[in-house]
């Protein structure tokens, strides 16, 4: 069934469903959502967790339980799927079409999707999930509804911020939802526990800070590694969390696939200065690199959810120096 965010996390409080399905624009939009689900099923004892990003050769087989050998205590495992920009595919939508049909008590299944087509969510695979499970869809985040959303996340970082310096944010952000979120990140860190106006705002644009997020995926696609690393430890020092790093990260390691893959850039969005350097990056790394890459972002995602002891900073740097 389709339930909104605000729905599934009241559902929390009661029992967890076998299967999610989460969709948005953005990845960020569903970051919180997806936390809490797996908090929770930390909780009901799901101690292990596997992340696969979808590419055109996932083996789908993680998918069946026959290949499993459970424990004497029934060791129960959070599975993560994660689409990005495209669908599972002929072999992935009949893995997921199946296990719908029968699925696994010893696992919870989380399908997260971003910048899917509308067409891929009235799939047959899709129907699936959402028969079988709960499916939250976000809808695109426009002028009006980010102030909602920032007013959303800046309450999550227990932010008191009056309602004119919120409308500069996002004025300012112009829908990058990332700055926003880095925007809120440095206020809480500038003013903890205090109401923020609109003049505490300007304060802190003033006194900007010299990398934004954006930033780091330009410099770590020119392959800068030293300028890469200092990007990322100033924006620790600013209190920007492992997730958006990830986030910054995969995007493009993701990106660099498809155009291997596909040999261009016509599936990429983005101006032409950042779709020739996309190109040129991709000429310069071996498919078998952007490949461990993706395999190091699932890892890194289950260490910041606290399901690794690896440490999610130490990890994104030894991802960024990779390639």
């Amino acid at each position: 069934m389709q339930r909104n965010k605000t729905q599934v996390i009241e559902d929390l409080n009661k029992d967890l469903s076998a299967i999610y399905s989460l969709f948005a624009d953005e990845a960020i939009q569903l970051i919180d959502l997806a936390d809490q689900i797996i908090h929770k099923a930390k909780f009901d004892g799901f101690t292990e967790k596997e992340t696969y990003v979808v590419t055109k050769d996932v083996d789908w087989s993680f998918l069946e339980s026959k290949n499993e050998n459970f424990d004497l205590f029934g060791s129960k495992k959070i599975i993560e799927i994660k689409l990005l920009g495209v669908g599972p595919g002929n072999k992935g939508s009949k893995a997921l079409k199946e296990y719908c049909v029968n699925p696994d008590s010893n696992k919870l299944l989380i399908v997260t999707g971003e910048g899917l087509e509308k067409k891929q969510l009235n799939s047959a695979w899709a129907k699936a999930l959402e028969e079988n499970g709960v499916m939250v869809v976000e809808p695109v985040l426009n002028k009006n509804s980010m102030v909602g959303w920032v007013e959303y996340k800046a309450s999550s970082l227990n932010l008191n911020i009056d309602s004119q310096a919120i409308r500069l944010i996002c004025e300012k952000n112009e829908g990058n939802l990332n700055g926003a979120i880095q925007e809120l990140m440095k206020l809480s860190l500038l003013f903890p526990n205090q109401k923020i106006s609109i003049e505490d705002l300007k304060k802190s644009i003033a006194d900007g800070s010299k990398f934004g997020i954006f930033d780091l995926s330009n410099v770590f696609l020119n392959g800068d590694k030293k300028k890469t690393i200092k990007i990322i430890e100033s924006l620790r020092a600013e209190g920007v969390q492992p997730p958006l790093l990830l986030w910054a990260l995969s995007r493009e390691i993701y990106n660099l696939y498809k155009v291997v893959e596909e040999g261009n850039t016509k599936s990429i969005y983005g101006p032409k200065y950042y779709q020739d350097l996309l190109s040129k990056r991709a000429n310069e790394i071996s498919i078998r690199k952007i490949k461990s890459g993706l395999k190091d972002i699932a890892e890194i995602d289950s260490s910041i959810k606290g399901l690794s002891d690896k440490s999610p900073w130490q990890s994104i740097r030894e991802l960024a120096v990779k390639f």
